[in-house]
């Protein structure tokens, strides 16, 4: 008996430590996995504004491919592993963000013109006038609006939401009687641009 039960714990022994080479090899194939990913992003978004436009599609289209490979593997992540794989995917996303930012800039300049015509210079805003920033952006925007596509409708938010921080920044308070003014102003837009959402 005790003859067969020798050469059993040698089996299980060295199933055990077959096992545990395999599980060891997995965890470090991920590890390799997410490294690569590591050292691509790191690359992809060094000097994003130095990039083509052709350039940054191709890259975007990688980062498409390379997740959705370690998506399908992110179940079989570690903890650790997994809010690294998070952390790097933002980063991509956060340097895709300014590269868009970048492309749009010279057209939001024209927007910012064309809806707030002498208010586009911010330095000129304080809380004397910036009421009629507001009405200048609305008229305009209620007269352009009839042929705007969805990618306008983004270019006239990006210019209120520019202009809602150029009101944060005026030091001065703000009389009562203008703030709710300027909020029904703001509420008109957002009802002008859920409406479009639906017909669009």
């Amino acid at each position: 008996m005790k003859k067969l039960t020798q050469p059993l714990a040698i089996v299980l022994f060295c199933c055990s430590l077959f096992f545990t080479a395999c599980s060891t090899s997995k965890e470090q194939q991920m590890e390799d996995d997410l490294a690569e990913f590591r050292t691509w992003v790191n690359n992809a978004t060094a000097n994003v504004a130095n990039r083509t436009e052709e350039d940054w599609k191709r890259a975007r289209a990688d980062f498409k491919t390379r997740t959705q490979e370690l998506d399908l593997k992110q179940e079989q992540f570690s903890d650790e592993l997994r809010a690294d794989y998070k952390n790097l995917k933002e980063e991509f996303r956060s340097a895709d963000e300014r590269y868009q930012q970048n492309m749009a800039e010279p057209e939001l300049a024209a927007w910012r013109t064309e809806l707030l015509g002498t208010w586009a210079d911010y330095n000129m805003l304080s809380e004397n006038n910036i009421r009629d920033a507001y009405i200048t952006f609305m008229e305009n925007v209620r007269a352009k609006k009839g042929n705007w596509s969805n990618q306008d409708w983004e270019m006239a938010k990006r210019v209120i939401e520019e202009l809602n921080e150029q009101k944060q920044q005026i030091k001065a308070p703000i009389p009562t009687d203008t703030e709710v003014k300027i909020k029904a102003l703001q509420m008109e837009f957002r009802t002008l641009e859920t409406a479009a959402d639906i017909t669009n």
